[in-house]
């Protein structure tokens, strides 16, 4: 699971097992200042992609109270952040992959309903099948990214351990300094007292 937010962007990766057991990676892209939310669905052999657009999306986020915080929008995060493998927030959320005709793919995202022992559609969207290169070779680039992003905040959180730890050593032999000063002061008083 790999998530990248900007300002208004925010970017998932993850691994979904579908109503039927199939493996999928998909790779979201919502963009909430645009009202789009782009998605790159694989099961390895085949690749589908597609967007909804401002006008998809609308439509979607009517079935969520205007006042309520629980919009569209996250049930989407939350869904896309996690897939199906964990429970978020005491939610958890079910994807369907179904074949349509052309080649075409239904992919939708639900969360289960306990209390109703049913599921509520969040989303759906229709994707268009694309050459599977095409879109496993975006999948690893936006991978190789991530690491390398990840790797370089790892490296900077090593130097400031690295850092903090040779400020503590120094800290730690000027305490231990102070305490031999300190009991060669009290050694040499005891002297002269005696």
């Amino acid at each position: 699971k790999m998530a990248r937010a900007t300002v208004n962007e925010f970017i998932y990766f993850i691994k979904i097992i579908d109503d039927k057991s199939e493996r999928y990676y998909v790779k979201s892209t919502i963009d909430e200042q645009n009202n789009t939310i782009l998605i790159h669905l694989t099961n390895c052999k085949y690749s589908w992609v597609g967007i909804l657009n401002e006008e998809q999306i609308r439509v979607l986020a009517k079935k969520f109270p205007s006042e309520s915080n629980d919009s569209f929008y996250s049930h989407t995060q939350r869904a896309f952040s996690k897939g199906n493998t964990t429970k978020i927030d005491g939610r958890t959320y079910v994807f369907t992959c179904k074949n349509l005709e052309h080649n075409r793919l239904e992919f939708v995202w639900k969360e289960k309903v306990e209390a109703l022992n049913s599921l509520k559609i969040i989303g759906s969207i229709e994707l268009q099948e694309r050459p599977n290169e095409e879109v496993l070779n975006k999948i690893m680039d936006y991978t190789i990214d991530e690491m390398q992003i990840l790797r370089s905040e790892n490296e900077q959180k090593i130097d400031e351990i690295q850092r903090s730890s040779s400020q503590l050593n120094k800290a730690l032999e000027a305490v231990k300094r102070t305490v031999d000063l300190k009991e060669q002061l009290e050694s040499d008083l005891y002297r002269k007292v005696n």
